[in-house]
C-alpha cells in the first residue's frame, strides 16, 4: 500500500508493506519527503498520523473526515536541502480491537505539512479481522447456515449482521448481529437478536417484534488449544447454546 502526494515544494511518498493488515498487528510505514524547491525546507510542521476515516466524508473532502488514532514521532528538527530527500520510518502499535475496513469507514494514513488550512495526503489501509473473530463468524455461516449481510466495527467491537437460515427452530429469528471484542485475553461475544413474539388477544393471535441479547465470555483455555489453534467443537457448542435461547419448539 503506497501513495504519492504533491504538496509544493514537496513530493511525499508513504508506503506500508503488503496489501493488508490483520487486526492486532502493528502498522509499519515509511514516509519519504523530497524538496523540489530552491531553498531549504524545515520539517517543523511535518506530520504522519493513523486515523479512522468516514468514507462518505472522505469523498466529500470534508474537513472532519478523519479522527486521529495515533501520531508518529518524527524528527521535526530536520531541514531538507533543495533537491534532497529524507525518509522517516514508524510503526503504529497493533490493537486486537482496532477498527477494520468496512463499507462506511477505514483506517487511513494522513501525511504532509500540517500548516493551517493545508490539504494533507491520504492513504487507505486495508485492515482485516483478527483470525479468532473470523473463526467465529465463519462458523456461523458454514456450520449454522447464517447469511452474512455485512461486517462493521464500532466502539471496539467487530460485528457481523446475519439473516437467519430458513429452518423451523429459528423461525422466530428475523435478524442476528454478533459482535466480538477482546477483554484482556478472553473473547467477549455479544449476540443481539431481532425476533418475532406472539401475543394472544381476546380473539386473535398477534405477532410483535422484540429484541433479545446474550453475552458469552470465552477464556483462552476454553476456545484455544495450547498452540493457539481454535477448538472448533467449543465454538460449535457455544453458538448452539446461544441460539437455543431464541429457538422455538414448533
Amino acid at each position: 500500500m503506497r501513495a504519492v502526494f504533491i504538496q509544493k515544494p514537496l513530493e511525499l511518498r508513504v508506503e506500508v508493506p503488503g496489501d493488508q493488515i490483520i487486526q492486532g498487528s502493528a502498522v509499519p510505514c515509511t514516509l519519504s519527503v523530497k524538496n523540489h524547491g530552491d531553498s531549504p525546507f524545515s520539517c517543523h510542521d511535518l506530520t504522519l498520523r493513523l486515523a479512522l476515516a468516514d468514507l462518505k466524508k472522505i469523498k466529500a473532502k470534508a474537513a472532519d473526515a478523519c479522527v486521529t488514532l495515533g501520531e508518529a514521532q518524527l524528527d521535526r528538527e530536520i531541514t531538507i536541502a533543495p533537491g534532497a530527500s529524507v525518509s522517516f520510518s514508524w510503526e503504529f502499535a497493533g490493537d486486537r480491537n482496532a477498527p477494520i475496513t468496512d463499507k462506511s469507514q477505514s483506517p487511513y494514513l494522513v501525511f504532509g505539512t500540517a500548516t493551517e488550512g493545508a490539504v494533507l495526503g491520504q492513504q487507505p489501509i486495508t485492515v482485516v479481522m483478527h483470525p479468532h473473530y473470523r473463526a467465529l463468524f465463519d462458523t456461523l455461516e458454514t456450520v449454522f447456515s447464517f447469511i452474512n449481510k455485512g461486517e462493521s466495527w464500532k466502539d471496539g467491537r467487530t460485528s457481523v449482521k446475519y439473516k437467519a437460515p430458513d429452518i423451523r427452530k429459528l423461525s422466530l429469528v428475523e435478524e442476528m448481529t454478533v459482535s466480538a471484542r477482546f477483554v484482556d485475553d478472553s473473547l467477549e461475544v455479544l449476540y443481539a437478536f431481532k425476533i418475532k413474539k406472539f401475543e394472544a388477544g381476546a380473539q386473535s393471535l398477534n405477532v410483535k417484534r422484540g429484541k433479545a441479547e446474550l453475552t458469552q465470555v470465552w477464556t483462552p483455555s476454553q476456545y484455544l488449544f495450547g498452540d493457539g489453534f481454535i477448538r472448533q467443537e467449543f465454538l460449535d457448542r457455544s453458538i448452539e447454546e446461544a441460539l437455543s435461547t431464541v429457538a422455538t419448539g414448533f
